[in-house]
């Protein structure tokens, strides 16, 4: 009996090594696999030039990395972090739009947080940690800073309006303060001013919402629960939402605190005389004791610069695809707002003819997904994708294009232009802020 004990005890121990072995070859060639997939997105990236981040993203430190994969699992975007050789790596960095979930999530504080590259700077007006400028009361925050994801916009906003109200000198201006811009920056710093109980007033030149206002129609943008100041946690039903949903639960906020938020009122320029703003709108002069400047990038789109270009046919932005059907459709850009557009107008129920015209010979900065789905719809015939080819005289319903060496007559509709941002660096720089450009420096997030 106890020999037939002692051989069961040999072959359990030896069937217990084995399924060891077993389960750790399996997950060596589970790395394996996954290493391989992500060596190749890596090089992927590298061949279409999208191999350097757009914004704010972590820096790994290699020699502090332990390969744990911590990073990996908190990036709520997917795939854009991988390990190659045992070490955490950024594979899909235009993808990142600085969470900083990643930057929590590693033990051993080997990701930090930057802006820009060693090789590709990114500009940044100089602002403290309550993201007041160089000129004091006047402060930044959101997009315009850097921070275009909404989580960090709101931080930013309450922190700079808390800051704000709590420096105010009562009586000496028609504002204690005001806010540029009605988007989440704008949104978070009115409700901050309206708890701390500020004369305050948010102009927005557009309508409020700002750049989630912008979106197309339907457009699906990420959110996380949000803590505002007065409301609280404001949590959505699910982490990918449609801009209408935002824009319905931002608008019962507006309406329950009543927030003094102007719509269609733009911001001109602004000067400083004896501690007061004197803010320069379309409708008149405001007076303010400090000033936040929240208004994102999106406020001055880069233009072609060609004769034509005022007429109304030629757009920036695309609000409701709706209104454009069975219409011959230009979009020129190729990064992720054109290819986005052109999307949403070569649906089939719109019977449109749209045109993508890409200034190089690939897509610039458009992420993968985006990719994908328009190759398939190129090889559907619902776009015509036109590579090397620059827009060169605009006319009532047709354009000249120039396509590798050759002029073009295209008819059209409606161009659409999506060049990027006018960034308003030298206008700040006007106003005294001081612009620095970042070469990987760390940056506080909010």
């Amino acid at each position: 009996m106890l020999k037939l004990y002692y051989i069961l005890t040999e072959y359990l121990w030896v069937f217990g090594v084995g399924f060891f072995v077993y389960l750790a070859l399996r997950g060596v060639k589970s790395r394996e696999k996954h290493e391989k997939v992500a060596k190749k997105k890596w090089k992927d990236a590298v061949e279409k030039k999208m191999d350097e981040p757009m914004t704010l993203h972590p820096e790994i430190d290699p020699n502090l990395c332990s390969g744990c994969g911590a990073c990996v699992t908190a990036c709520p975007e997917g795939e854009i972090l991988k390990l190659i050789h045992h070490k955490a790596k950024l594979i899909e960095p235009t993808k990142c739009v600085g969470h900083g979930a990643c930057e929590v999530a590693c033990p051993l504080d080997a990701i930090k947080l930057v802006f820009g590259t060693k090789t590709r700077g990114m500009q940044l007006p100089r602002i403290s940690p309550y993201y007041e400028t160089n000129v004091g009361g006047l402060y930044i925050a959101g997009e315009l800073g850097g921070m275009g994801l909404i989580r960090n916009a709101v931080k930013q906003g309450k922190l700079a309006a808390e800051h704000a109200c709590s420096k105010v000198s009562p009586g000496k201006a028609e504002y204690d303060v005001l806010v540029v811009g009605a988007g989440p920056a704008g949104l978070a710093a009115s409700l901050t001013c309206a708890e701390k109980k500020k004369k305050y007033i948010c102009l927005e030149q557009n309508k409020f919402g700002g750049t989630i206002y912008n979106f197309p129609k339907q457009k699906v943008v990420m959110s996380h629960p949000l803590e505002f100041p007065l409301a609280g946690m404001v949590k959505f039903p699910r982490n990918k939402v449609s801009k209408e949903e935002i824009l319905a639960v931002w608008g019962g906020l507006r309406k329950k605190y009543n927030l003094q938020i102007k719509e269609n009122a733009k911001f001109i320029n602004l000067k400083k005389k004896n501690g007061i703003f004197h803010v320069e709108t379309n409708n008149g002069i405001i007076t303010a004791s400090k000033v936040i400047m929240a208004m994102g990038v999106r406020g001055s789109p880069r233009k072609l610069g060609l004769k034509g270009e005022e007429s109304t046919k030629v757009t920036y932005n695309l609000l409701d695809p709706d209104q454009y059907q069975k219409c011959d459709i230009a979009v020129v850009g190729g990064g992720n707002a054109a290819v986005e557009a052109a999307q949403y107008l070569a649906k089939s129920r719109l019977q449109n003819r749209v045109y993508l015209l890409v200034r190089g010979p690939q897509l610039d900065r458009c992420n993968e997904d985006n990719q994908n789905i328009i190759f398939d719809m190129a090889k559907k015939k619902k776009v015509v994708m036109c590579f090397d080819t620059v827009v060169s005289e605009i006319y009532e319903d047709y354009l000249i294009v120039d396509r590798q060496g050759q002029r073009l007559r295209l008819q059209n509709d409606f161009l659409f232009i999506f060049a990027g941002a006018e960034l308003p660096f030298k206008f700040l720089e006007s106003l005294g802020v001081v612009i620095d450009t970042k070469y990987g420096e760390a940056v506080k997030t909010g």
